[in-house]
């Protein structure tokens, strides 16, 4: 008997079910004659056939439409996939997490720190070009700059001293200027007081005392500048244009004084006197140790500071205590 079947029969060429033995007196009712291997459906719906024995039944179409019909073998569910938890591998030479209430941190082995450069100071050289200027400042205060023989409009030889430049300076802001009466100093009345109408030769008389302060500053601020780099160990090596400056300003100086001489006797002979030592016939100004000493050192200050390497460096001893340099 098959009970998995409803009312309607269906064809052997549908899904098949399976038979299932039973008591023919268990029924309740009586079927009809069945003959052997063919099946008859009951009143209850469901379809009988008589056999020997079960292994020669064969499967019977099912119903396809209602029915849910029993497989015919064993049937593999899908799979279920679910995650699983990973504990990282641990064992007794490296386990997972340790604990001792006794440890203490050790310390980190000493590390050698990494070096810090700086330019090489050289601060011999920026020494040197410190004194340089120094001397050269003094030297245009205390020596003559250029001096005055007695030729025509003097009465006696004169040394026009650096500090008197200087002070000349200030009797034309006082005279000139602001028209303050009183005594002039030698500068004053020994050159300017002796000026006659050229119109250059005025103006480097009046000029010359001014250039004189512009050039002594000059040395005064190339010494500071050196010593600030010598204190924060700095390199002097550049190009100094302050020097460079210092040394044109020498010329003009000269060629101020070259107009002033040749104004004062108006001939060729100062000029010529003025350039070459005459002693029967001298300029009426010439250049003096004042002069040439301080332009000489104002060329020396341009060229120290080329002998600095451009790109020397050195370790900083200050920030760093040990070093370990790989060449």
């Amino acid at each position: 008997m098959d009970n998995k079947l409803n009312q309607t029969p269906q064809t052997p060429a549908q899904e098949a079910g399976r038979w299932v033995p039973v008591d023919r007196n268990s029924l309740g009712f009586d079927v009809p004659p069945i003959p052997n291997g063919q099946p008859v459906q009951g009143p209850d719906g469901s379809l009988y056939c008589v056999g020997n024995s079960q292994s020669q039944l064969q499967s019977i179409p099912s119903n396809s439409m209602n029915a849910v019909p029993t497989p015919s073998s064993i049937v593999q569910m899908p799979p279920i996939v679910q995650p699983i938890a990973l504990v990282p591998y641990t064992s007794q030479n490296q386990p997972l997490l340790q604990y001792d209430p006794y440890s203490r941190p050790v310390d980190p082995p000493p590390q050698s720190k990494t070096p810090f450069y700086i330019r090489k100071p050289y601060m011999g050289l920026s020494a040197a070009l410190i004194v340089v200027a120094v001397i050269a400042t003094l030297l245009m205060i205390l020596l003559s700059a250029f001096e005055g023989n007695a030729i025509g409009v003097r009465s006696e030889q004169h040394q026009f001293v650096g500090y008197e430049l200087l002070a000349g300076a200030i009797d034309i802001l006082k005279f000139d200027v602001f028209n303050i009466t009183g005594s002039a100093g030698e500068y004053y009345a020994g050159v300017i007081g002796n000026t006659g109408i050229n119109g250059l030769q005025t103006i480097f008389a009046y000029a010359l005392p001014f250039l004189t302060w512009i050039m002594t500053v000059g040395f005064v601020c190339l010494a500071v500048k050196y010593l600030v780099k010598l204190a924060r160990k700095r390199s002097p090596r550049c190009v100094s244009v302050a020097a460079i400056i210092e040394f044109l300003l020498f010329i003009v100086f000269a060629v101020g004084a070259l107009f002033i001489s040749a104004g004062e006797n108006g001939g060729n002979v100062n000029v010529e006197g003025f350039f070459y030592i005459d002693d029967e016939n001298p300029a009426s100004i010439m250049l003096s140790w004042g002069w040439l000493i301080p332009w000489i050192l104002s060329f020396l200050m341009i060229i120290l500071p080329l002998f600095a390497r451009k790109n020397a460096y050195m370790v900083d001893k200050s920030k760093v205590d040990d070093v370990h340099i790989i060449n």
